[in-house]
């Protein structure tokens, strides 16, 4: 009867995240601690799965046109702030990135793929690129 009980418990918990939260007394307090998910802690995936039109990031570059370097490989930042989202507005910051290449007006280039099936698209923005923003947009017309 025990394990029924316990099973019946378990899918119930299972069921309801507020439910699967425990309180455990601490001795001689009175008091206890909760542990569980919590609407504002619940894990949140950085790559959301996309959806009909959502942003695909291929990769960015910044400064690529500055000959004493190819540029620097950006793309991770530009995952972070766009990836699987329908539209994005990305601000460029030089101290963010980092400077790959001192002294050269860099520009920026990010190419993306919305998972609607339409082709790879680009976003660009010229030498000084830092202070200025990128849009991509994923949105069905």
């Amino acid at each position: 009867m025990k394990s029924r009980n316990l099973a019946v418990l378990l899918l119930i918990a299972c069921a309801s995240p507020v439910w699967a939260q425990i309180n455990i007394p601490l001795p001689g307090t009175g008091s206890t601690i909760q542990i569980g998910p919590q609407q504002d802690q619940r894990y949140q995936n950085p790559n959301p799965p996309y959806g009909a039109a959502s942003i695909g990031v291929l990769s960015a570059v910044y400064g690529r046109n500055c000959r004493a370097q190819r540029g620097a490989n950006v793309t991770d930042d530009l995952v972070r702030a766009c990836h699987g989202r329908d539209y994005c507005v990305y601000r460029i910051d030089v101290r963010q990135l980092g400077d790959p290449s001192p002294g050269c007006q860099k520009d920026y280039y990010a190419r993306y793929l919305c998972r609607d099936g339409e082709a790879e698209r680009y976003a660009s923005a010229s030498p000084e690129a830092s202070g200025q923003s990128i849009v991509m947009d994923c949105r069905r017309n």
